[in-house]
């Protein structure tokens, strides 16, 4: 019994570790100043240094090497089981141990990444205020972002109307170009940016389309993911805004402002006509919601040609590839959000446009 006693230990220091790092992050939610000071800006900031320079160093996504760890762990641990007697024994040992593991990973996704939900709001650290937007002020946000994106078209390929299908207007190495953009914008606004964020492919393709995702920030591994059959247009401001996470930001419509804030003046014009692009289809999708006859009628007419063809390009290529249970997916993911304290759950992606209204406004 002694013997079995201790195969327990481990598990249940894990377990206790999990549990505690849990509640404290209620407590972190209700001091975000601390957070800010100690954990976003402190803490957090040797934690991205550290990985920045071990495995942001690998050859591979890091993403593989996190998940074969965890597959071996799994194999040594079966393989390595210790000699229990009876039914109560074993149901008791592997109990401890699925809840022990599940303790250890909890526990370091707050360590390593997950405390920053509770830092303190980005709007208030570069003073903008952001409210509510009206029906007026989307349609014409719209109309503002088409005009700006024809412009942009124009001086990449002209009058030429066809998609822009292929890669052949990327920087030569897009990921160093997309994280300048991105440490320029956070620099200006005064927050860290230390260590040196990865942005990897992720194959097969297909992969994080299956779990509708075009992209994943892993904190285990430290590093921005992307799906690799995005079309060319999606991955670059995708990447941006992948890289709003591993810098510190949780929230998906502040990691959505970061990447149209990074991108849409850049000298590219294909980078800052990406960006925009990813922008407009938010606001297309809240104006179809707000009026859908207004949209079909009167606006879908006055969409350039050029730009047409990028949007129906990009619905073709991530068409091709089949989401596994939407509907679970999108319940669970926003109730994670919601549990992470931001209301909106899965709508928070939308919010980006209340953000750079409020930014735009304070430019001006």
């Amino acid at each position: 019994m002694d013997f079995f006693k201790k195969q327990l230990v481990l598990p249940a220091f894990w377990a206790i570790f999990g549990l505690a790092t849990f509640f404290l992050n209620f407590l972190a939610h209700q001091n975000p100043e601390f957070v800010e000071r100690f954990y976003s800006r402190g803490f957090f900031q040797i934690v991205r240094c550290s990985i920045d320079w071990t495995v942001g160093r690998l050859p591979v996504p890091a993403f593989y090497i996190f998940w074969l760890g965890v597959v071996l762990f799994w194999v040594f641990a079966i393989r390595n089981r210790p000699k229990l007697d009876g039914f109560f024994q074993k149901t008791t040992f592997w109990t401890a141990k699925i809840i022990g593991f599940s303790g250890l990973l909890l526990g370091l996704f707050y360590w390593v990444w997950g405390f920053n939900y509770a830092r303190v709001p980005i709007e208030k650290q570069i003073g903008i205020e952001v409210k509510q937007i009206d029906s007026a002020m989307l349609w014409q946000e719209l109309i503002f972002e088409t005009r700006t994106m024809d412009s942009l078209r124009f001086l990449i390929v002209g009058r030429d109307t066809n998609a822009l299908d292929d890669e052949r207007f990327w920087p030569k190495n897009a990921e160093d170009t997309i994280r300048e953009a991105v440490k320029k914008w956070l620099f200006e606004g005064n927050f860290p940016i230390n260590g040196r964020v990865r942005s990897r492919i992720l194959y097969p393709n297909g992969l994080l389309f299956k779990f509708g995702t075009a992209g994943i920030y892993w904190p285990f591994a430290g590093e921005s993911n992307l799906e690799s059959a995005l079309h060319p247009l999606r991955k670059l401001p995708v990447m941006a805004h992948e890289m709003g996470h591993g810098y510190g930001f949780c929230d998906e419509g502040i990691c959505n402002f970061i990447e149209y804030v990074a991108l849409y003046e850049h000298p590219n014009p294909y980078i800052s006509y990406a960006a925009h692009l990813d922008y407009w289809k938010t606001l297309a999708a809240n104006c179809m919601e707000n009026d859908l006859e207004k949209y079909d009628q009167k606006f879908r007419p006055s969409i350039p040609a050029g730009i047409r063809q990028d949007v129906r390009a990009i619905r073709r290529q991530h068409e091709k590839y089949q989401e596994i249970a939407p509907a679970i997916r999108y319940q669970v993911y926003d109730s994670y959000l919601k549990s992470q304290n931001i209301e909106s759950g899965m709508q928070n992606y939308d919010e980006v446009i209340k953000f750079v209204v409020a930014w735009r406004a304070r430019e001006k």
